[in-house]
């Protein structure tokens, strides 16, 4: 299942990058994800425009999920988010590999992550293919995948705005 979701921010792209390899910012978004448990590490490579970093974001969160997928899962879910950031090309300030996983599950997100110029500020996309490698019911579950992410995503906006408004 395809998923695409951008994120407009009134800042510059480079505010953008710094707040995404923020490990206070990180941490932020897991509590207010409702995320019982976390960890965050980020570990920063190069410097000015050859900056880039490695983000791990590991979260454990309630199963909020319907009763067929909790019998599967339990009543939490691990999700571990892998970034790899780079300088961009072209339009692009920054470009990541982005892997969000379920551990211990057949489920993952594969895909990139950008932060480009938008307007009088910045655009923040994500872009990937979610897969639940589940006979019978994967795709259902591939839906239920895509809606924890994009509500992910967009508790993650509305903390980046007060973050960048700070």
């Amino acid at each position: 299942m395809r998923l695409s979701e951008r994120l407009d921010y009134p800042a510059a792209p480079d505010d953008v990058f710094a707040m995404m390899t923020d490990k206070a910012f990180r941490e932020d978004v897991c509590q207010a994800t409702g995320a019982l448990s976390w960890s965050v590490e980020i570990d920063p490579a190069g410097t000015g425009s050859d900056a880039g970093a490695s983000v791990t974001v590991r979260r454990v969160m309630p199963a909020e999920v319907p009763d067929l997928v909790k019998r599967l899962v339990g009543e939490t879910i691990e999700i571990v988010q892998s970034e790899q950031w780079e300088p961009g090309e072209g339009e692009v300030f920054r470009h990541a590999e982005l892997l969000v996983e379920v551990a211990g599950q057949p489920a993952k997100l594969l895909g990139s992550a950008t932060i480009a110029p938008a307007g009088d500020g910045a655009a923040l996309t994500v872009d990937g293919d979610i897969k639940v490698s589940i006979p019978l019911v994967g795709g259902k579950l591939e839906q239920e995948v895509a809606r924890g992410v994009r509500a992910g995503l967009h508790v993650e906006h509305r903390r980046g705005l007060a973050y960048l408004s700070t």
